[in-house]
């Protein structure tokens, strides 16, 4: 079915358009033009005084991780994983990950997430848990990429048991996973080794086949904590990037996650090979680790995508946050206020997160998801509106989102969820966390 959306502003690759109309064939946008030269047999739906633009896409997430917001606060990153993360993934059933996952992608939704990312490992030697995942970002209507993960079932991995798996029986799950979500709109499966303490070079290059045959994306977290990094030099006599490289595993299927102690030379060899990186800006700055050059990995050719991360690694679910944090962060870095500006952090947020992940959406145009949200042009954090494209990347608030669409399903409207009562995820949420002791100060 064709329909229109009218807005005050438009986002158009040049910047913002008056008075437009974005032409709806079902998921899809069909055509962007002027309001006045909408076909009459098309019904219209103004939306009013807003700007409309494309929907954000978050790179990196781990849904679960929501349920343990507060918990791991102030720790480092050691202690936030062997004194919450880990004992708590323990105990979760089947359900409290669904209503995980739910939390997770509804605050994301409400903050103008179309396209999320779960790097999900509480497998049970299964994909059961996969399916609660998948449940959940039905019910809420973000368009989810499950990011099965790879997690070696080795002495050396002290992981809780139920994220590890044989590689072999991992890369089958995957495929019957991805099998059985093949052409489902608003699911995509691809695979993703934990990173090279949880998963050999061996593991790595099985999964980056899988992604091969899929014509996905491999994701791969990378030079995430000092303390993994020091132990692979240690073990294996090299950084992780060196080990990639070494194994001719740096290929354009692979996306890296973090990235912060990179060295130059190991950028020059991530962009050499045609990778991708996902940056995580507010995660970083929670367990005190430095920011990544992000400037400098752009300069060498290299696509950079932002992501929030888990819910207890990083306590908000916005990538419109990211975006401001992104550009002050690599500000701050560089001593140059010039860098990182407010239209290259919206395009990590949009366009270069779709375009990481393989997916048409990121930008309003022709082809392109119907993935938008719908910012109130009378929002405090917008003015003044003659500089609208810099509020949205450096000042924008949540109050300023109206609606978000995705697929050409509202998911959000008049700033409330459309999919789930919210009263009975609060519930949920509470139910579950209710079960863990108060965290104590350090």
């Amino acid at each position: 079915m064709r329909r229109a959306i009218t807005a005050s502003l438009v986002h158009g690759p040049d910047g913002f358009l008056d008075d437009h109309a974005v032409v709806i064939e079902d998921e899809h946008i069909a055509d962007v033009r002027p309001r006045s030269e909408v076909d009459p047999a098309v019904p219209v739906e103004d939306w009013g005084d807003v700007a409309v633009v494309p929907g954000t896409v978050n790179a990196h997430g781990h849904a679960f991780q929501s349920l343990f917001k507060g918990f791991a606060d102030d720790r480092d990153s050691l202690s936030w994983r062997n004194d919450v993360m880990y004992p708590f993934a323990e105990t979760l059933t089947g359900e409290d990950i669904y209503w995980g996952a739910v939390f997770a992608f509804a605050e994301a939704a409400l903050a103008g997430v179309t396209t999320t990312v779960d790097f999900f490992y509480l497998h049970d030697q299964g994909n059961a848990n996969a399916e609660q995942v998948i449940r959940a970002a039905r019910d809420v209507g973000v368009r989810l990429v499950l990011a099965r993960t790879f997690y070696d079932d080795t002495a050396k991995n002290t992981a809780p048991a139920r994220f590890r798996e044989k590689p072999e029986a991992a890369e089958k799950r995957l495929r019957e996973l991805a099998a059985q979500h093949q052409g489902e709109s608003g699911v995509v499966i691809q695979p993703a080794p934990h990173s090279l303490r949880a998963a050999s070079l061996d593991t790595v290059a099985r999964a980056l086949a899988v992604a091969e045959d899929l014509d996905a994306t491999c994701h791969l977290h990378i030079h995430e904590r000092p303390d993994a990094r020091a132990d692979l030099v240690k073990r294996l006599g090299a950084t992780p990037v060196r080990l990639l490289h070494k194994a001719g595993l740096i290929t354009p299927r692979l996306l890296v996650v973090h990235g912060v102690w990179l060295e130059q030379d190991e950028i020059d060899l991530l962009a050499q090979g045609g990778a991708s990186l996902v940056h995580c800006p507010a995660t970083s700055m929670t367990f005190g680790h430095p920011a990544p050059p992000i400037v400098s990995i752009m300069e060498r050719g290299m696509t950079v995508a932002l992501g929030f991360d888990g819910g207890c690694g990083n306590n908000r679910q916005s990538i419109f946050d990211e975006m401001r944090t992104a550009s002050l962060e690599a500000k701050q870095l560089a001593r140059d206020p010039r860098v990182l500006d407010a239209h290259t952090a919206f395009s990590m947020g949009t366009q270069a997160g779709a375009d990481v992940l393989g997916l048409a959406a990121g930008r309003l145009e022709a082809g392109r998801y119907a993935d938008m949200v719908a910012l109130d042009l009378t929002d405090l954090s917008l003015q003044p509106r003659k500089t609208l494209a810099y509020q949205i990347a450096h000042s924008l608030q949540a109050t300023a989102i109206r609606k978000v669409m995705t697929a050409g399903r509202l998911t959000v409207d008049d700033g409330r969820l459309t999919g789930i009562s919210q009263e009975e995820l609060v519930a949920a949420v509470n139910r579950v966390a209710g079960r863990w002791p108060v965290p104590v100060r350090h």
